[in-house]
């Protein structure tokens, strides 16, 4: 006889497949509640679009000396190209361009669709389910706080909303930018996307040619009060650097990020995993069956003969 501190595993078999009907009927519940589960949830797919850093397009101007005294001026020189890739990163999902996406009417419609009130042509708070009466009711028995009150999309909420709906990734051996989102609505996701790009793209734009007028005033500036010819020289040839990438940054389609690829679609939703989901289902049943069989052996065992 083994001591009693020692598993005997023959005699943990015995009485797991004893229970053997038990557990079948534990898996065969549990596939099945997997199976109305799989069946009812929403497909999701997989799309991805990459982007690269857009080239300087030509060498950037020796500042020399000019740089520094651009910073004591409260200048500051513009970089252009592939510097700002990081700024381009960040700025896609802030509110700034969530301002900008918020004058598009039909795209915020689709986006926040279960909001629209189509006969009364305005956003609302959607009606409220069953379910969600009485989760909300346990949140605010448990925690005290009562729900916030209803505000209509605005650039916080898209800005959030793009933050949910894809996310960002830089891939460190190719430099490449990739926009990555799992939706039930591919189409809507790809306008958003390319949109928010263009917006984005533009914006760093704007910035640029704005420091780059800057730049050129002081730069005439320097070169009036320049003395030596040489010095005149070199500040002639900045200025007309700075105006070629003006002229290039007015008249390009892009100007930091370009996408690499036109956006990909998974083929098959890949979301609920469905394998996944069943597979789990299956051990979950077989736990709970082989559970429901040891305790009944226990409680079997403890009564007296």
């Amino acid at each position: 006889m083994p001591p009693n501190d020692e598993i005997d595993l023959l005699e943990l078999f015995r009485t797991i497949w004893s229970g053997r009907y038990v557990v079948l009927i534990c898996v065969l519940a549990s596939v099945s509640l997997a199976s109305v589960h799989l069946r009812g949830a929403e497909r999701k797919y997989t799309v991805n679009y990459i982007f690269q850093a857009v080239g300087d397009g030509g060498a950037r101007p020796n500042m020399g000396g000019l740089a520094g005294l651009a910073s004591l001026s409260g200048v500051s020189l513009p970089s252009g190209g592939s510097g700002d890739f990081k700024t381009f990163e960040v700025l896609l999902q802030s509110e700034e361009v969530a301002s900008e996406l918020l004058s598009n009417k039909l795209m915020l419609r689709e986006i926040f669709a279960g909001e629209w009130n189509v006969e009364g042509e305005r956003f609302q708070q959607p009606p409220s389910s069953t379910i969600g009466a009485v989760i909300r009711g346990i949140k605010k028995t448990l925690t005290g706080n009562t729900s916030a009150e209803y505000s209509p999309p605005s650039t916080g909420r898209l800005s959030e909303w793009l933050k949910n709906s894809f996310s960002v990734s830089e891939d460190l051996n190719t430099g490449f930018l990739k926009l990555t989102a799992e939706t039930p609505n591919p189409a809507l996701v790809i306008s958003v996307l390319s949109e928010a790009t263009k917006i984005t793209d533009q914006i760093i734009k704007d910035r640029f040619v704005k420091e780059g007028e800057k730049s050129v005033i002081f730069y005439q500036q320097k070169i009036a009060a320049a003395r030596s010819r040489e010095h005149r020289e070199a500040l002639a040839q900045l200025i007309m650097q700075e105006e070629q990438k003006l002229m290039l940054a007015s008249n390009g389609n892009f100007f930091i990020a370009k996408p690499l690829t036109t956006p990909s679609v998974s083929l098959r939703p890949t979301s609920p995993k469905s394998p996944l989901v069943l597979a789990l289902a299956l051990v979950l049943g077989s736990f709970v069956g082989i559970a429901i069989t040891l305790i009944r052996k226990v409680f079997s065992d403890a009564q007296p003969e």
